[in-house]
């Protein structure tokens, strides 16, 4: 009998499905589908502010793919985000519950939350005991949370003051100083608004003073590298301001992956303390090979060597290669592969960062280079070498000074009109010698030097050539740039831009009006790094050929189809451009911009008028006052993909023009295309 009962007990366990007990266990636990979050009551901070705070999202139309999901097991952890927030903003009496679920068909759960905020504690008092090495008015001057701010229910959140005020004592050599809060809750006063004293006990300690300097982990620098880059002295207080800053400083060498300086020895009977300069160091030599290509470049290679630590002392030596063959038009025609140039750029480059251990780099350059110029119809060879110094005024600010000489042979394009070489002698490119001293100031306040998401950066040069330095030209040349870049609300980075420029002949060169300046001096504008939707360096004033310009009754501010780009002595140039990732996409590093560029160059200052800057014309008639002209400011907007590798993003865009020009000559007639595609590495600006 029981033989059988057992037996019938067997049968009906086996018979359960064995996912009965799991399912048991999930009850409750699977993942929902969120449609809406509602917040009641919440007067204090917004709907989207207390949103961020939570883990939930609702579905956005950035992340149309994404189908936004919660699970109901875990609201009371979101409860507590929202309470947590609002408790350490003052809100001490803070309740927060899920009033109700409710579920729309086909869009998912609508979760409304009912939010009792109750009265704010304020901040009605801050005070210090044992200080008697600082003001009260000193220490004030480093807090946040003051008189009038909200009382934290948590005094972790005082932590950032804590910091300031150890930081305050320790870069005054208190090594061991202590701070502790205390808050006391008050009672409410008329007006039924609750208050809070802050009290911060501090004990300094005593001064220390450096004992010495030890140095580790340097196998292939030598000690004297180390050391000049570290601003505080044995017999020195110990300024912690200083020991940061001699960090940066031996991190700014690029020589070491990561540097610590820690205090060793404390002995507080003598008040004495040794410190340690810990480095990892980089491999100081390094090559590098490449294989690229470009809307003009349409195959280029590049190899490089250098060595960033030469005989331990941070010297630095690079050599640099690199060849493409460059298929571009000229003058607006079309080149076959099989006729394109070679171009190349070869240089080698020297630095002692510390000269005779000072704060001033010795900087040594010597280059030679082919390029082609297409729209302007003509191959350089250049060839020189610079001399000089770079040097930081201070962390954001950079100098660099050097003294230049520059060789220049022009040649015209074997795919230039016949005439080409007759209207460059006219205006005086030959070869050439340019002498200059020159200038630039960097100021760096971006987040990220190479994929920039905040900050601003600013550049400013300027260059005297000739004069008592000799050479064939004399002028002087500046040009100021301005780029800033913002996150912003809907994703992705807005970044901005602003170039002017100017060159002015004098002495020598004066008689000799805009041509005072040499042709590879003298500004362009159009491509891919400045206003995209024309033709490299395409913009601007032509080498006119005066006898066809009086035969067709033209006046020299109209384009002719085979007169080649001259480039311009003035310069303008304004780019915006909005760079997000694709939302489906951005895993595989892809992105996209939108742009609108604008920018222009001109002969002399008043080619530049009013009416440059309307904002479209037609490539009408050349006699038509409305058609565009030489010195229309061009705009142009357009779009395009982003692929982020390693040396930054390969990037495809289209840009179309809003002012295409016609040119009009005895035998052609063409237009400005409707769209141009540039093809290139990293970003414009």
């Amino acid at each position: 009998m029981y033989r059988h009962l057992l037996g019938a007990i067997l049968l009906l366990v086996l018979a359960v499905p064995p996912t009965l007990a799991d399912e048991e266990l999930d009850f409750g636990l699977e993942d929902q589908r969120l449609f809406q979050i509602h917040l009641q009551g919440n007067e204090a901070f917004s709907d989207g502010d207390l949103k961020q705070v939570l883990q939930i999202r609702e579905p956005n139309w950035r992340r149309f793919l994404e189908i936004p999901r919660y699970k109901p097991h875990l609201i009371e952890t979101q409860l507590n985000l929202l309470s947590g927030y609002y408790r350490n903003r003052g809100f001490h009496q803070v309740s927060v519950s899920l009033d109700s679920v409710i579920n729309v068909v086909d869009k998912g759960d609508a979760l409304y939350i009912s939010i009792h905020e109750g009265p704010r504690t304020l901040i009605r008092s801050v005070d210090f005991e044992g200080i008697e090495a600082a003001s009260e008015a000193q220490l004030r001057s480093v807090l946040r949370r003051v008189e009038g701010q909200p009382a934290p229910v948590d005094l972790n959140a005082f932590g950032g003051d804590i910091f300031s005020l150890m930081r305050w004592f320790q870069n005054r050599g208190y090594l061991k100083v202590r701070v502790e809060p205390e808050m006391t809750l008050l009672p409410t006063v008329g007006n039924g608004q609750p208050g809070a004293k802050i009290l911060y006990r501090i004990q300094p300690g005593r001064i220390y003073t450096v004992r010495d300097i030890r140095l580790a982990g340097n196998q292939r620098s030598a000690d004297n590298l180390l050391r000049r880059e570290v601003v505080i002295d044995p017999g020195e207080p110990l300024y912690w301001n200083r020991v940061e800053e001699s960090r940066h400083r031996l991190l700014l060498t690029s020589l070491f992956r990561d540097v610590s300086i820690a205090p060793v020895d404390p002995d507080s009977t003598t008040g004495l303390v040794s410190l340690e300069v810990r480095v990892i160091e980089r491999k100081p030599a390094y090559y590098e090979l490449g294989l690229g290509t470009g809307s003009q470049e349409r195959v280029r290679v590049l190899a490089s060597w250098g060595h960033h630590n030469l005989w331990g002392s941070g010297r630095r030596l690079q050599l640099r290669g690199r060849g493409s063959w460059n298929v571009e038009d000229v003058v607006g025609n079309s080149v076959a592969f099989a006729d394109g140039q070679l171009n190349y750029l070869a240089d080698a480059t020297y630095v002692n960062p510390r000269l005779y251990d000072s704060r001033f780099s010795a900087d040594v350059e010597a280059f030679l280079r082919r390029e082609t110029r297409g729209e302007s119809g003509l191959n350089l060879q250049i060839h020189g070498f610079n001399v000089g110094s770079t040097w930081k005024a201070s962390r954001r600010v950079t100098n660099n000074v050097y003294l230049g000489l520059k060789v220049t042979d022009p040649e015209p394009h074997p795919g230039a009109p016949d005439d080409i070489q007759e209207r460059f002698d006219q205006t005086g490119v030959t070869l050439t010698q340019t002498r200059s001293l020159n200038w630039g100031i960097y100021i760096d306040h971006r987040d990220d030097p190479f994929r920039p998401a905040g900050g601003m950066y600013a550049i400013g040069t300027t260059q005297l050539a000739g004069g008592v330095a000799g050479g064939d030209y004399s002028f002087f040349r500046a040009t100021a740039s301005w780029q800033k870049y913002q996150r912003v609300p809907l994703g992705g980075v807005l970044a901005a831009r602003v170039m002017l420029g100017g060159a002015w002949p004098y002495g020598q060169s004066a008689d000799r009006g805009a041509d005072g300046v040499p042709y590879d001096d003298r500004f362009f504008a159009g491509g891919g790094s400045t206003v995209r939707g024309y033709g490299h360096n395409s913009l601007g004033p032509q080498v006119t050929d005066q006898d066809e310009l009086d035969f067709l009754n033209y006046t020299s501010d109209v384009l002719l189809p085979d007169d080649p780009a001259r480039g311009g002595n003035y310069l303008l140039l304004t780019n915006l451009e909005w760079r997000f990732p694709l939302p489906w996409l951005s895993r595989w590093k892809l992105g996209s911009v939108l742009f609108f560029d604008g920018g222009n160059v001109w002969e002399r200052i008043e080619d530049l008028r009013w009416r440059s800057f309307r904002l479209t014309s037609e490539p009408g008639d050349p006699t038509d006052p409305n058609s565009t002209r030489a010195w229309d400011y061009r705009f142009s907007y357009g779009t395009g993909v982003r692929f982020e590798t390693p040396i930054g993003p390969v990037r495809v865009d289209v840009g179309i023009p809003l002012k295409r020009a016609r040119y009009k000559g005895l035998d052609k007639d063409v237009r400005d295309p409707k769209l141009v595609w540039h093809f290139s590495l990293g970003y414009p600006f």
